[in-house]
Protein backbone atom coordinates (compact mmCIF):
# COMPACT_ATOMS: atom_id res chain seq x y z
CA UNK A 1 0.00 0.00 0.00
CA UNK A 2 2.84 2.28 0.64
CA UNK A 3 5.27 2.35 -2.19
CA UNK A 4 8.59 1.77 -1.61
CA UNK A 5 8.12 1.05 1.91
CA UNK A 6 8.11 -2.49 3.42
CA UNK A 7 4.92 -3.77 4.75
CA UNK A 8 5.69 -6.71 6.61
CA UNK A 9 5.56 -6.13 10.24
CA UNK A 10 8.36 -8.60 11.34
CA UNK A 11 9.35 -10.16 8.30
CA UNK A 12 13.08 -10.24 6.50
CA UNK A 13 13.96 -8.16 4.24
CA UNK A 14 16.31 -8.95 1.52
CA UNK A 15 19.03 -7.58 3.20
CA UNK A 16 18.88 -9.91 6.35
CA UNK A 17 17.28 -6.84 8.68
CA UNK A 18 13.93 -6.40 10.13
CA UNK A 19 11.36 -4.44 7.88
CA UNK A 20 8.68 -2.33 9.87
CA UNK A 21 6.13 -0.83 8.20
CA UNK A 22 6.50 2.40 10.78
CA UNK A 23 3.34 4.11 8.79
CA UNK A 24 1.10 1.19 10.68
CA UNK A 25 2.31 2.33 14.45
CA UNK A 26 0.06 3.80 17.13
CA UNK A 27 0.96 7.42 16.94
CA UNK A 28 0.83 6.92 20.81
CA UNK A 29 3.95 4.16 20.36
CA UNK A 30 5.61 7.23 17.95
CA UNK A 31 5.36 9.81 20.35
CA UNK A 32 6.68 7.58 23.32
CA UNK A 33 9.82 7.02 21.05
CA UNK A 34 9.93 10.59 20.40
CA UNK A 35 9.90 11.34 24.25
CA UNK A 36 12.30 8.64 24.59
CA UNK A 37 14.69 10.06 22.24
CA UNK A 38 14.61 13.95 23.43
CA UNK A 39 15.53 12.50 27.12
CA UNK A 40 18.46 10.89 25.43
CA UNK A 41 19.47 14.16 23.71
CA UNK A 42 18.88 16.20 26.88
CA UNK A 43 20.83 13.55 28.69
CA UNK A 44 23.79 14.04 26.67
CA UNK A 45 23.46 17.59 26.55
CA UNK A 46 23.96 17.89 29.93
CA UNK A 47 26.92 15.96 30.36
CA UNK A 48 28.66 18.19 28.09
CA UNK A 49 32.07 19.79 29.57
CA UNK A 50 31.33 23.59 30.46
CA UNK A 51 33.84 26.14 28.57
CA UNK A 52 36.92 26.60 31.21
CA UNK A 53 38.99 29.74 31.31
CA UNK A 54 42.17 28.99 29.35
CA UNK A 55 46.22 28.82 31.43
CA UNK A 56 46.86 31.94 32.40
CA UNK A 57 49.95 33.21 30.60
CA UNK A 58 51.84 36.96 30.81
CA UNK A 59 50.94 39.58 28.38
CA UNK A 60 52.92 42.11 27.06
CA UNK A 61 53.90 45.40 28.48
CA UNK A 62 52.72 44.93 31.93
CA UNK A 63 53.34 43.06 35.04
CA UNK A 64 49.99 41.10 35.13
CA UNK A 65 49.10 37.54 34.17
CA UNK A 66 45.99 37.16 32.28
CA UNK A 67 44.03 34.08 30.58
CA UNK A 68 43.44 34.13 26.93
CA UNK A 69 40.13 35.81 27.00
CA UNK A 70 41.80 39.29 28.07
CA UNK A 71 43.83 40.76 25.39
CA UNK A 72 46.42 42.79 26.06
CA UNK A 73 46.05 46.07 23.63
CA UNK A 74 49.19 46.83 23.06
CA UNK A 75 48.58 50.12 21.64
CA UNK A 76 46.60 49.03 19.36
CA UNK A 77 43.07 50.77 20.38
CA UNK A 78 44.50 54.24 21.08
CA UNK A 79 47.78 55.92 21.73
CA UNK A 80 48.26 55.56 25.51
CA UNK A 81 46.59 52.34 26.24
CA UNK A 82 49.86 50.30 26.12
CA UNK A 83 49.86 47.78 28.50
CA UNK A 84 45.45 48.43 28.67
CA UNK A 85 43.96 44.91 29.61
CA UNK A 86 40.33 43.85 27.58
CA UNK A 87 37.94 41.62 28.18
CA UNK A 88 37.24 39.70 24.87
CA UNK A 89 34.61 37.07 25.18
CA UNK A 90 30.93 37.75 27.53
CA UNK A 91 29.05 35.32 29.44
CA UNK A 92 32.01 34.65 31.80
CA UNK A 93 33.89 36.87 34.24
CA UNK A 94 37.84 36.50 33.41
CA UNK A 95 40.71 37.98 36.32
CA UNK A 96 43.95 39.51 35.86
CA UNK A 97 46.70 38.50 38.51
CA UNK A 98 50.01 40.29 38.68
CA UNK A 99 53.18 39.16 39.05
CA UNK A 100 54.64 41.34 41.96
CA UNK A 101 53.93 38.86 45.19
CA UNK A 102 53.81 40.86 47.83
CA UNK A 103 54.65 39.52 51.54
CA UNK A 104 56.11 42.28 53.56
CA UNK A 105 56.36 46.17 53.99
CA UNK A 106 53.85 48.10 52.02
CA UNK A 107 52.57 48.45 48.65
CA UNK A 108 50.49 50.65 46.29
CA UNK A 109 49.81 50.01 42.95
CA UNK A 110 46.79 51.61 40.92
CA UNK A 111 44.21 50.24 38.42
CA UNK A 112 42.51 52.80 35.98
CA UNK A 113 39.10 51.95 34.14
CA UNK A 114 39.82 52.63 30.11
CA UNK A 115 36.67 51.76 29.35
CA UNK A 116 33.48 49.60 30.82
CA UNK A 117 31.91 46.85 28.43
CA UNK A 118 27.95 47.74 30.69
CA UNK A 119 25.67 49.26 27.95
CA UNK A 120 25.08 51.49 30.54
CA UNK A 121 28.61 52.78 30.83
CA UNK A 122 28.64 51.90 34.41
CA UNK A 123 31.54 49.34 35.72
CA UNK A 124 29.75 47.05 37.31
CA UNK A 125 31.28 43.98 36.43
CA UNK A 126 35.00 45.46 37.31
CA UNK A 127 36.61 44.33 40.73
CA UNK A 128 39.66 46.06 41.95
CA UNK A 129 41.61 44.20 45.04
CA UNK A 130 44.52 41.49 46.04
CA UNK A 131 44.37 37.71 45.51
CA UNK A 132 45.71 35.18 47.97
CA UNK A 133 49.51 34.32 46.55
CA UNK A 134 50.55 31.83 49.63
CA UNK A 135 52.84 29.04 48.66
CA UNK A 136 50.57 25.92 47.75
CA UNK A 137 48.09 28.53 45.89
CA UNK A 138 48.29 27.48 42.29
CA UNK A 139 46.23 29.29 39.58
CA UNK A 140 44.80 26.71 37.12
CA UNK A 141 42.67 26.56 34.00
CA UNK A 142 39.27 26.67 36.66
CA UNK A 143 40.63 28.19 39.90
CA UNK A 144 42.16 31.29 40.58
CA UNK A 145 41.94 31.17 44.42
CA UNK A 146 40.52 33.37 47.40
CA UNK A 147 40.63 37.04 46.34
CA UNK A 148 39.46 40.23 48.05
CA UNK A 149 38.25 43.13 46.69
CA UNK A 150 36.18 46.22 46.42
CA UNK A 151 33.33 46.50 43.37
CA UNK A 152 33.26 49.61 41.86
CA UNK A 153 29.90 50.36 41.14
CA UNK A 154 28.25 49.38 45.01
CA UNK A 155 31.38 50.50 46.12
CA UNK A 156 31.35 47.37 48.93
CA UNK A 157 33.73 45.52 49.84
CA UNK A 158 33.80 41.69 48.23
CA UNK A 159 35.29 38.17 49.12
CA UNK A 160 35.28 34.82 47.12
CA UNK A 161 37.21 31.50 47.57
CA UNK A 162 37.42 31.35 43.35
CA UNK A 163 39.13 34.64 41.93
CA UNK A 164 37.21 34.01 38.78
CA UNK A 165 34.00 34.75 40.56
CA UNK A 166 32.95 38.22 42.11
CA UNK A 167 31.84 36.18 45.35
CA UNK A 168 30.04 37.78 48.71
CA UNK A 169 28.95 41.82 48.27
CA UNK A 170 29.55 42.80 52.18
CA UNK A 171 29.70 45.81 54.08
CA UNK A 172 30.18 49.87 52.05
CA UNK A 173 33.42 50.67 51.30
CA UNK A 174 33.09 54.05 50.67
CA UNK A 175 30.10 56.90 50.01
CA UNK A 176 29.18 55.95 46.29
CA UNK A 177 27.63 59.67 46.19
CA UNK A 178 30.34 61.28 48.00
CA UNK A 179 33.51 59.47 46.24
CA UNK A 180 32.07 58.68 42.99
CA UNK A 181 31.97 55.34 42.82
CA UNK A 182 28.76 54.67 41.94
CA UNK A 183 28.35 53.90 38.07
CA UNK A 184 32.28 54.54 37.97
CA UNK A 185 33.04 54.68 33.99
CA UNK A 186 36.53 55.63 31.81
CA UNK A 187 38.99 58.02 33.59
CA UNK A 188 38.24 56.83 37.12
CA UNK A 189 41.28 55.53 39.26
CA UNK A 190 41.70 53.57 42.26
CA UNK A 191 44.65 53.54 44.03
CA UNK A 192 44.96 50.04 46.17
CA UNK A 193 47.66 50.07 49.16
CA UNK A 194 48.86 46.75 50.80
CA UNK A 195 50.39 47.39 54.33
CA UNK A 196 51.93 43.34 54.41
CA UNK A 197 52.97 44.28 58.44
CA UNK A 198 49.15 44.93 59.17
CA UNK A 199 48.08 42.44 56.49
CA UNK A 200 45.84 45.27 55.53
CA UNK A 201 44.59 46.30 52.05
CA UNK A 202 42.93 50.08 51.45
CA UNK A 203 41.32 51.89 48.53
CA UNK A 204 41.21 55.39 47.27
CA UNK A 205 38.74 56.21 44.38
CA UNK A 206 39.75 59.03 42.24
CA UNK A 207 42.09 60.77 44.99
CA UNK A 208 39.34 60.29 48.24
CA UNK A 209 40.19 59.21 51.29
CA UNK A 210 41.25 55.64 51.80
CA UNK A 211 38.93 52.71 53.29
CA UNK A 212 40.40 50.02 54.54
CA UNK A 213 38.47 46.39 54.34
CA UNK A 214 37.74 44.36 57.35
CA UNK A 215 39.73 41.18 56.51
CA UNK A 216 43.32 40.22 57.57
CA UNK A 217 45.21 38.99 54.94
CA UNK A 218 47.33 35.76 53.89
CA UNK A 219 50.95 36.09 54.23
CA UNK A 220 51.38 36.81 50.47
CA UNK A 221 48.57 37.68 48.07
CA UNK A 222 49.34 39.68 44.43
CA UNK A 223 47.23 42.92 42.87
CA UNK A 224 43.75 41.03 41.20
CA UNK A 225 41.40 42.82 38.97
CA UNK A 226 38.18 40.90 38.00
CA UNK A 227 36.29 42.09 34.61
CA UNK A 228 32.84 41.05 34.19
CA UNK A 229 31.61 42.68 31.22
CA UNK A 230 32.86 42.05 27.68
CA UNK A 231 34.55 45.33 26.51
CA UNK A 232 35.72 45.87 30.39
CA UNK A 233 38.96 48.17 30.07
CA UNK A 234 41.84 48.53 32.63
CA UNK A 235 45.34 50.08 32.99
CA UNK A 236 47.24 48.40 36.41
CA UNK A 237 50.01 49.83 37.40
CA UNK A 238 52.92 47.79 38.99
CA UNK A 239 52.97 47.87 42.95
CA UNK A 240 55.53 50.70 44.36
Amino acid sequence: PFQGQACVAGGRSEGGGIAVDTHTWPRRRLRAMGRRTAKKDAKAKAVEPKPQPQPLKESRGTTTQHNEFITDLDGEVAPGLRGALEHARGGLADAAFGTDIMTEGMHTFRVDVVKSGSVTGAAYGIVVGVADATEGIRLTDSYGGPAWGLHLSSARFTSTLDSYERGYLGEPALSAERDGTRGVAAGSSIEVTVDMEQRTVSYAVNGGLPSRAPVRLPPAVRPWVLLGWEGDQITVHPAT
